[in-house]
């Protein structure tokens, strides 16, 4: 009898410090990718015999009907992530994209058992700081139980109220966009994905991959100092905000919009071609030539466009489009150049990459 208290206490006591263990791991990250990675390594250790799905939800109206699309995040089998490619079955069956439907309508814990396995799936679903629906864990087990369903919950809590205060920080203060400090992370890892498609062997990806074109658009606002002088700088704080809002509503929910520095903001985004990438950056540049900024009346914003592909590193992408938004400075405002066009039509040199220059993130 002492024997079996005290074995069961061991076993207590090594799972505590196993959950403390995973505690630390989930938090020693700042890039949401890598923390959302080790979330799901975490509990895929702790549950080795389970599977787990952890998707992005995104809301999309059509024709005023709203429908949710689910992107995977990442996915984790016995303690190892298992990237997208390597999913035989991305796709959700219809009865389980009916349940992700029924929690994200009822935010609750949802689970139907699979009539053809027998295995039960569990839908977690995640929020943001504001309660707002961010995405969704599924969990894949054969013997659920109350304590698993309990320690998962309590780890998601968790993640969610650690992501909240890694935006926070990531937050520029006065628009509340992204801020400068993780753009160059953000440059980094599409660079990072286009040179592992490039290398991936199979022709279908390739030709998937060169389908889909990343793009930086670095945008400034012409003649900012004249509306801080004549206007004073709370109307110039009132323009950098309201323009904010603006390019959130033209860019997608996916795309990423960024504040730079002063009067400069920069998104990315990708499209299918160089047609659509210019048409949605002309979209932004009409937009905000049309909008009236309370008390100032039209500002208009001059933005230069670099694609990212084989660059070096973040720096060079900047280095490009800032090159080709002076262009568009020099040469009457208020217009938008392609930093590869302008090289192509000889307007311009090769932006000079600086070897010495630390911030460059060679490979």
């Amino acid at each position: 009898m002492q024997d079996r208290q005290n074995k069961c206490g061991f076993t207590s006591k090594l799972s505590t410090l196993k959950i403390v263990d995973s505690l630390a791991e989930i938090t020693r990250y700042k890039d949401r990718e890598l923390l959302e990675r080790s979330l799901a390594v975490t509990l895929s250790e702790l549950f080795l015999s389970d599977e787990f799905r952890f998707y992005r939800i995104i809301t999309v109206t059509i024709d005023g009907v709203t429908e949710l699309r689910l992107s995977l995040l990442t996915y984790a089998n016995q303690g190892v992530v298992i990237s997208e490619h390597q999913i035989h079955e991305n796709e959700l069956p219809s009865w389980l994209l009916e349940l992700v439907t029924q929690a994200v309508e009822t935010q609750n814990l949802t689970e139907r058992v699979d009539p053809e396995t027998g295995a039960t799936h569990i839908i977690y679903i995640v929020y943001t700081k504001h309660d707002d629906i961010y995405g969704m864990l599924l969990h894949k087990s054969k013997q659920p139980s109350f304590e698993s369903r309990r320690l998962i919950y309590g780890l998601l809590r968790i993640y969610s109220n650690y992501l909240a205060l890694l935006e926070e920080s990531h937050r520029d203060t006065l628009t509340n966009l992204l801020n400068r400090e993780i753009l160059d992370t953000e440059i980094t890892k599409i660079i990072v994905s286009h040179a592992q498609y490039r290398s991936c062997e199979t022709a279908k990806r390739r030709r998937s991959f060169d389908g889909c074109h990343a793009w930086l658009c670095l945008l400034d606002v012409d003649h900012f100092k004249r509306i801080n002088d004549e206007w004073g700088h709370l109307y110039g704080d009132e323009v950098l905000i309201l323009l904010a809002r603006q390019l959130e509503k033209i860019f997608r929910k996916e795309d990423l919009v960024f504040r730079y520095g002063g009067e400069e903001f920069v998104t990315l985004f990708r499209t299918f071609s160089h047609e659509d990438a210019q048409a949605i950056c002309e979209r932004a540049r009409n937009t905000i030539a049309q909008y009236s900024f309370p008390g100032v009346g039209r500002v208009t914003v001059s933005i230069g466009v670099a694609e990212i592909a084989h660059q070096p590193g973040s720096s060079i992408v900047i280095g490009q489009a800032d090159k080709a938004l002076y262009y568009a400075k020099e040469h009457g405002r208020n217009q938008i150049h392609f930093y590869d066009d302008l090289l192509t039509r000889g307007l311009i040199k090769p932006h000079a990459i600086n070897q010495s220059n630390s911030s460059i993130d060679f490979f």
